[in-house]
């Protein structure tokens, strides 16, 4: 793993608490998930920051460089690794299209900082989907989990 706002802290698979920056409704979406995960998960990354503006030119610490970074960087809800890939799950109550366009920009964005050294898979975790957002998931090859 390496460049994102700050190291990813990977929890292991069985862990159930506080899910940072997680809504309360999203939340009761991601722990019905957990109740039966639709693959075998070593462990799940919370609120992973990509992106973001890098400050240069001025004088700052690093320490206020990389919170202005995290400031403006993309926030992924859930990283979840498989042995042979990592899923980069957006999480919704109701999924419309803003949740296809975070999983496929999050994605993309964490491919190209090179945060995680598997194959990246976009995924919708939500209770309901619109169902054109559903069909263009199909076609661009993002999986919908619906709990």
């Amino acid at each position: 793993m390496s460049p994102a706002v700050y190291p990813p802290n990977v929890l292991p698979a069985d862990f159930r608490g506080h899910y940072p920056h997680m809504a309360r409704r999203d939340t009761e979406v991601w722990t019905r998930f957990l109740a039966a995960p639709p693959a075998a998960f070593l462990g799940y990354a919370y609120d992973v920051a990509v992106g973001g503006w890098k400050l240069e030119g001025l004088e700052m610490s690093e320490a206020d460089a990389l919170g202005w970074q995290y400031n403006t960087a993309l926030k992924i809800d859930v990283c979840a690794l498989t042995a042979a890939d990592v899923w980069v799950i957006e999480v919704r109550p109701e999924a419309t299209v803003s949740a296809l366009g975070a999983a496929l920009t999050y994605a993309l964005v964490l491919d190209r900082e090179q945060v995680f050294e598997r194959p990246l898979r976009p995924v919708v975790c939500c209770e309901q989907m619109q169902p054109d957002v559903e069909w263009a998931c199909t076609k661009l090859g993002v999986r919908v989990v619906k709990v």
